[in-house]
């Protein structure tokens, strides 16, 4: 599914989101996440029936924005008498008690169903109508005078002819069946009813047939959309729980087997009722659920459960979390975590960004090997830079460097700042962390790409897989676990580090540089020249960061991508190593 997201109130651009079944918002408190998902709920009830998806939205606190936006959505469906059912809904905590009670009673193979039974909590009828046997509602009920006016003046333009009176809309004759129902069999509006106190059980609620303006109305013509499902009975209880007119929130309750109240279940339990309950009502293909902080209060053990039910559902969620337990949720592999900031979905460099996140968070190391061992392909590379430097030299060199993005850059030093270090132990040794983790590896190749630096070492034939029985014995301490086996290839730039591929004769002249590399410390022999890539000893081992940093970097942000862009544009193909090409095809010949 690919949403195209309006602007919000820290993002004023458009944005496109593509949701694999779902996805996963990522960042620290204020960056935004519920700001995107305000901004997806808003535009579906502005866009009415120009979507062919509906959207449900759970908060687990109190949003305020989210809950007067809906309450002024279903004002106006309520007094509309040609009103189409409701293709937007906002579900905060007050309304759990109503939910989880609808879900048992009138989906009965579904999850909320399923717990109450296994926990003990209610039994099923053994008749053909399998009704849960012990789950009361209790409510309080009233009918205020503002709404007898209501009904006695559409009844007085009914007598002078009118048809399409509010006493005919499908909300009043809704409530005219559900009181006589459940309440007062007698009752006909010519007077207030007091406020007073309802036991509602399943039994009754299934035998009371909620109309529906799409599937009770005998005039219409035209297919009824795909959005919509027949939710009749929920639509009713949403709207008459809206306000405090019929049925007041606050005064909800539910109970279970034995007088169990709902609010004795841990917060946990609680929560994941909550949730099976919006998913059993209205989970199907075109339905978008929005989760704001749904795995709050959750033990670890109930992350995974609803992750798993999440990645099962028909429909797609899109979700927020600061959970270290689902952001490494098994489920959720790295597609579908999407980082936000300022209000903005950021995709640039996504493994740093989640891993700078979780940095900041207790088991940072451990999380962070959860993440990465989602990772079909990982490249450690001294920065996350080198991989962004070493793509644009790949695409200015003619190679597709499309393919490079199966690769995941990570960054890990090589720890070798003399011959008297092991080039590329600390790489060995990040990974051999992975694979002692514990955690469910997906990963299958892994490079680890060193800076050469001072080091002396060589290479096989291919000119980028370090060479040596050294090399070879270090790989050898890897050991995972039965069954797994991510290929492991230690390699190294012939150069001193990436940024020495981007000494060009004719980019650094552009600059008026060009001296600063051709000078006297620099045998003549071994000079940049024009059209030529400069592959000698001296220029591979000179330390030219300082120059290249002032070319493509900015002051308080460091690599700059449209002065690296810039840069890489003026340098002619053939000035480019045929270092970058060897390490492209031995990696590109990997996946």
């Amino acid at each position: 599914m690919e949403l195209t997201l309006a602007p919000n109130p820290l993002h004023d651009q458009t944005q496109t989101l593509t949701i694999d079944k779902v996805a996963a918002l990522i960042g620290e408190n204020g960056s935004g996440k519920s700001s995107i998902l305000q901004s997806v709920f808003e535009d579906r009830i502005k866009a009415g029936q120009a979507r062919d998806y509906r959207v449900v939205c759970f908060s687990s606190g109190q949003n305020e924005s989210f809950s007067k936006e809906f309450s002024s959505y279903l004002k106006k469906l309520k007094n509309t008498n040609d009103a189409e059912q409701v293709y937007a809904y906002f579900y905060d905590k007050s309304w759990s008690k109503i939910l989880i009670f609808l879900a048992s009673t009138l989906m009965k193979t579904g999850k909320v169903r399923e717990f109450l039974i296994e926990n003990g909590y209610t039994e099923e009828s053994q008749d053909g109508f399998k009704d849960d046997l012990h789950s009361t509602l209790s409510i309080q009920f009233r009918i205020q005078s503002a709404y007898v006016t209501q009904i006695q003046q559409a009844l007085k333009r009914e007598a002078l002819g009118e048809k399409d009176t509010f006493r005919q809309t499908v909300f009043h004759r809704n409530l005219a069946n559900f009181i006589e129902e459940c309440i007062d069999e007698d009752y006909d509006f010519e007077e207030t009813m007091r406020s007073r106190t309802v036991q509602l059980k399943s039994a009754k609620i299934t035998r009371i047939h909620f109309l529906s303006n799409l599937f009770d109305d005998p005039t219409r013509e035209e297919p009824i959309p795909d959005v919509y499902r027949e939710l009749p009975a929920v639509d009713f209880f949403t709207q008459a729980a809206r306000t405090d007119s019929f049925i007041p929130r606050a005064r909800i309750g539910l109970t279970f087997k034995n007088g169990l109240d709902l609010d004795d279940l841990s917060d946990g339990e609680y929560q994941l009722l909550f949730l099976y309950a919006l998913i059993d009502l209205f989970d199907a293909e075109n339905t978008l659920f929005l989760l704001d902080e749904a795995d709050s209060h959750l033990h670890y053990q109930n992350v995974e459960k609803l992750w798993s039910l999440l990645h099962s559902i028909q429909g797609y969620a899109i979700t927020t979390t600061h959970l270290l337990d689902s952001i490494s949720a098994k489920e959720n592999r790295i597609e579908h975590l999407k980082v936000v900031e300022n209000g903005r979905i950021n995709d640039d460099n996504k493994i740093k960004q989640l891993i700078n996140r979780l940095s900041v968070l207790s088991r940072a190391k451990s999380v962070e090997f959860e993440v990465c061992s989602k990772l079909p392909n990982i490249a450690l590379l001294d920065d996350y830079n080198d991989w962004v430097i070493f793509s644009k030299l790949a695409a200015r060199k003619g190679l597709n460097a499309d393919r490079l993005l199966q690769v995941h850059a990570i960054k890990k030093t090589s720890s070798c700042a003399s011959d008297a270090e092991r080039l590329g132990q600390a790489k060995v040794e990040w990974v051999k962390g992975l694979s002692q983790s514990g955690s469910l590896i997906n990963t299958t190749k892994i490079f680890l790409i060193c800076d050469r630096d001072e080091a002396n070492p060589t290479w096989n034939q291919n000119g980028v897989e370090l060479a040596g029985k050294p090399y070879k014995e270090l790989l050898k301490t890897i050991r995972w676990p039965h069954g797994l086996n991510a290929k492991t290839f230690l390699l190294a730039w012939k150069r001193r580090e990436i940024k020495n591929y981007l000494l060009s004769y004719t980019a650094l002249n552009h600059f008026g540089k060009l001296d600063k590399i051709n000078g006297p410390n620099l045998a003549a022999v071994d000079h940049l020249v024009a059209g030529e890539a400069g592959d000698n000893d001296s220029i591979r081992r000179i330390n030219a960061k300082s120059i290249i940093d002032e070319l493509i970097n900015t002051e308080g942000k460091g690599l700059d991508p449209e002065k690296l862009q810039a840069y890489i544009d003026l340098i002619p193909p053939q000035e480019i190593s045929e270092d970058i090409t060897n390490m492209y095809n031995f990696i590109t010949g990997k996946l």
